[in-house]
Order: structure tokens, then C-alpha cells, then sequence
């Protein structure tokens, strides 16, 4: 079963705690076998496994920088609550909640989704010159020639660019949107 959680970033939003939230954001980033994020003041990292409901998170191992009181205290409570995730959904408002067991508490951790947000998404300007060349990536093709700025050498682009229909003889110059990394 795919992962449905694979390569998507979370906020937390609200949880049961007792504590109320911080305005330092506590986040979760979830890779192949690896999930990671921000506490509220330090990095976290972790391996994870789901299968269909079920979540496990291992022990966490995060930076050790010092912040306010309130932060760390929302940070220990949080991470503390991440180690102890047995079961995760994704609600009908695309939220996704964690239910953990916490030193014999129960709570529910929910979170906004924030993978494609707008500051993560870098505008630049490309210019395609108006023929293709032969290229090998996987297999021989034709590859546009691009350029970010008109005193740059063309560089050979390999892959598709959504949205753009090519036509040969056209000098074209193109606003793209690109998630950063």
C-alpha cells in the first residue's frame, strides 16, 4: 500500500495538550522511511513506518538549542507526543490528525496541510531558444535549450515544463513557478 503521507509537510494547528499552542510553529515532514521538522525551536529528525492507520515514530533526535521557557515546554510536549503516534487520518477538511499515547494520556494532534505553500514556491524568468537538439538522458530525445538570463550559455533541459506547448522557431521567454527544496 502507498504511503499516502510520503513527501508532504505539515503544521501543527491545535491538539488536546492542556498547554495552548505557541505562535512558534511546530512542523512534520514526512519522507520515504524518515520524518522531520521543527519542534518549535529545534530540528527534529526520525525514522516512521504506517501501515494503513497504523503509525509508529522512533526515538527522535533533535538539536539542542535553547529557547523561551514556554517554546521549550511546547517542543518537549510536542516531540513527546510525536514519539508516542499510533494512528493517523486525514479528515475531510484535508487536515491530518495523530492520535498518541503520551505517559498514559490520550490526545490527538492536528495539522493544516502546508506542502504546497506559496512561500515555498520560487518565481523566475527562462528563456527556450527556438530549436530543439538531440540529447541522451534516458533515452535519445530532443531537449529544449534553456537559459535564466539572456548573457547565459544554453543548457540542455531534459524534462517537461507544465503548462508549456513548445513550437519550433519561437524565441519564447517564460514566468515558471518551482518549488524549492
Amino acid at each position: 500500500m502507498e504511503n499516502p503521507l510520503l513527501k508532504t509537510e505539515w503544521q501543527l494547528v491545535s491538539w488536546t495538550e492542556k498547554q495552548p499552542l505557541t505562535k512558534e510553529n511546530s512542523t512534520v515532514m514526512f519522507e520515504k522511511d524518515r520524518l522531520s521538522g521543527s519542534g518549535s525551536c529545534n530540528r527534529y529528525t526520525a525514522g516512521y513506518a504506517v501501515q494503513e492507520n497504523a503509525m509508529k515514530v522512533g526515538l527522535i533526535a533533535a538539536t539542542r538549542m535553547a529557547c523561551p521557557e514556554e517554546i521549550m515546554n511546547q517542543e518537549m510536549t510536542f516531540l513527546s507526543a510525536l514519539e508516542g503516534a499510533k494512528i493517523y487520518s486525514i479528515n475531510g477538511e484535508g487536515n491530518l490528525q495523530i492520535a498518541y499515547i503520551k505517559q498514559k494520556e490520550i490526545g490527538i494532534m492536528t495539522f493544516k496541510n502546508i506542502s504546497n505553500d506559496s512561500s515555498k514556491i520560487l518565481e523566475k524568468t527562462v528563456y527556450i531558444a527556438p530549436k530543439t537538439v538531440e540529447c541522451v538522458g534516458v533515452a535519445p530525445r530532443k531537449c529544449l535549450q534553456i537559459k535564466e538570463s539572456l548573457e547565459d550559455e544554453w543548457t540542455l533541459f531534459y524534462e517537461n515544463i507544465e503548462g508549456f506547448n513548445y513550437e519550433p522557431g519561437y524565441f519564447y521567454q517564460l514566468k515558471i513557478a518551482q518549488k524549492k527544496n
